[in-house]
């Protein structure tokens, strides 16, 4: 199975500037995060906080074009040909 992920702004450059990478043997949202260490360690350190077990608070994960927060959270399935779009948003205060 293989599952499409695309990165945008600063966590493609955390990627050697790749736009998309491709994961197999995942299942859900929470091993597509996970099989981004054999990318990269700065890219997923940069997407979840393994001390408090969750995303960093400006990440935006969506599978398929919809917020995972809607859906299943981290245990969100995945299958073969789904996209997962990971990004930082910016905001102000």
């Amino acid at each position: 199975m293989a599952i499409k992920v695309r990165l945008a702004g600063v966590l493609k450059a955390l990627a050697l500037g790749k736009d998309y990478l491709e994961l197999s043997n995942v299942t859900n949202v929470g091993d597509v995060i996970n099989g981004l260490k054999s990318i990269s360690d700065k890219l997923y350190r940069r997407i979840f906080d393994s001390s408090r077990n969750e995303l960093m608070p400006d990440i935006y994960i969506a599978v398929n074009n919809v917020d995972i927060r809607l859906l299943k959270g981290l245990d969100t399935p995945v299958s073969d040909g789904d996209e997962v779009l990971i990004l930082a948003y910016i905001h102000g205060g």
